[in-house]
């Protein structure tokens, strides 16, 4: 018990004295890496009680290579088997993959991207100390034997919880902007072609039979003239339709690679907070065994500690399969090979929607193409019956040609009644994401006063790491669950736009 307190207490001493750091100027503070005192065109700043050191220079001389990609802004640094990737302005870094949350955002100054200090050991595994009296950074690797600034263990044993790898983070080879996803679609789609090979069709075939057109019956007359009329127009009818069904064709493409391309950016999220999840029950795996060896705990504790590690891992590799299935499933429909990879460009924004409901349902009936087609049926059986010859032996009964014009009326009034639903159900839909959006920016507020107030309580030796941790963790799960949302609501909208586009994305899909 009393190796544990003087563990806390050395910790304290430590969160302290860096707190006190933050009271600094940025030309007071000197560094020092291996012993030798260090000089940079940019010296450590304080930021938000926060102390950020360039990383070039720090890095570097830690035995680090240094990469900087001017146009992404991103910084890669890698050593031994460790690789490190980081963007400027970002609170979240990743370490072979693996997210490490930031103190503070990175920045630049003159020239030098600057991190927080706390991220040189939390990276490269350095050691770090701060002298108050001085002002003074020493920071040392730990292959090199160096104890400066060593902070007393909490634990005899050390953490043994297994490290995971996250496959994919936020930097790619090549990227894909939704518009460009639905380019390639249409030209990759059989459906598409076949439609437009449909047009051509239907149109030869208008053309030859209106040879035979020498004027517009009135009314029934000569049986083959009448006959050739209505045939006529039903092979305009055939024409006017394919072109419709070529454009609804491409609509339906549109509506899938949109809920494709949101799928993934939602799976992308998963796979990232997933990792962040296994990250804490890590930590809180290393707190359970430092309790036990500390006689303040039982293995029992440290029993289901693991148990959780294990099933935040299971969790992580099914965000990885269902990520994997999500780019399948776009690769296929953009005709990209299976394990192609590339990061998505577009993010939905979020913006409130203020479109009135009624005014898209007067719209949808006038628009659509469904309900197009179908009321050309009725003209068409309208004509059928107004030509109809009752001299003609063995024709359709007068009656029956009479209830299909009835038939083709309800259709129509079917396939209006269906539309009007649908809008007002998507809208319903949006309407409700964007309370439960509402609900978790105010949350959000809450979460990140939160994560600030662990972050200060740490600094001055009143928070543990874990908290500190657990407090953002909080603050990056309600922001993902927020970003979930936006794209669900990106997804309606445009099937509250042209909602026969979801009827055809099914057919539009299977190609």
């Amino acid at each position: 018990m009393k190796r544990f307190g003087v563990a806390a207490l050395s910790t304290l001493v430590l969160s302290s004295a860096f707190a006190n750091f933050a009271g600094a100027q940025p030309g007071d503070i000197k560094v020092i890496i291996n012993g030798v005192t260090q000089q940079y065109t940019q010296s450590p700043v304080v930021s938000q009680n926060t102390t950020l050191v360039p990383l070039r220079g720090v890095f570097e001389s830690l035995g680090a290579k240094v990469d900087w990609d001017s146009k992404a802004k991103k910084v890669t640094a890698s050593k031994n088997d460790d690789t490190l990737t980081l963007n400027v302005g970002s609170k979240l870094a990743y370490k072979n993959s693996n997210p490490v949350q930031l103190d503070a955002a990175t920045q630049i100054q003159k020239g030098q991207v600057l991190v927080p200090l706390r991220f040189v050991s939390q990276s490269l595994g350095a050691k770090v100390n701060w002298d108050q009296s001085t002002h003074t950074i020493t920071i040392s690797n730990q292959a090199d034997g160096s104890t400066t600034g060593e902070v007393n263990s909490l634990s005899s044993k050390p953490f043994t919880a297994p490290v995971t790898k996250v496959t994919y983070d936020t930097y790619y080879n090549d990227s894909l902007a939704y518009d460009d996803a639905v380019k390639l679609a249409i030209a990759d789609s059989t459906t598409v072609k076949t439609a437009a090979t449909n047009i051509d069709q239907a149109g030869k075939i208008m053309k030859e039979a209106g040879k035979n057109i020498d004027f517009v019956p009135a009314e029934a007359g000569d049986e083959a003239s009448d006959k050739a009329f209505k045939g006529y127009a039903q092979t305009n009818l055939n024409y006017e339709a394919a072109k419709k069904n070529l454009d609804m064709t491409k609509e339906g493409i549109e509506y899938n690679v949109k809920s494709l391309y949101n799928t993934l950016l939602q799976k992308q999220n998963a796979v990232k907070l997933a990792a962040l999840n296994i990250e804490d029950a890590e930590r809180k795996l290393k707190v359970a065994q430092i309790k036990r060896d500390n006689q303040m705990s039982s293995d029992y504790e440290v029993t289901q500690a693991t148990n959780q590690v294990t099933q935040n891992q299971a969790a992580l590799e099914k965000a990885k399969k269902d990520l994997d299935s999500a780019y399948v499933s776009l690769n296929q429909v953009i005709g990209y090979k299976p394990e192609q990879r590339y990061e998505l460009k577009d993010k939905p924004v979020y913006s409130e929607f203020k479109d009135n409901v009624e005014t898209k349902v007067s719209q949808v009936l006038t628009s659509s193409t469904a309900i197009w087609l179908s009321e050309q049926k009725v003209d068409l059986a309208e004509l059928s019956l107004k030509l109809y010859n009752f001299s003609t032996p063995g024709n359709t009964p007068y009656e029956a040609e009479q209830l299909n014009v009835e038939k083709a009326q309800y259709a129509t009034e079917g396939t209006k009644r269906q539309l009007e639903e649908a809008v007002r159900t998507i809208y319903n839909n949006i309407k409700a994401l964007e309370s439960q959006y509402s609900q978790i920016q105010a949350g959000l507020v809450s979460a990140r006063s939160a994560a600030d107030m662990a972050k200060k309580q740490f600094d001055v030796g009143l928070a543990t790491e874990l908290q500190v941790y657990e407090a953002n963790l909080k603050v990056t799960t309600a922001e993902q669950q927020a970003e979930d949302i936006v794209t669900n609501i990106d997804t309606l909208k445009l099937a509250f736009d042209k909602p026969w586009a979801m009827q055809g994305s099914s057919g539009a899909s299977a190609q």
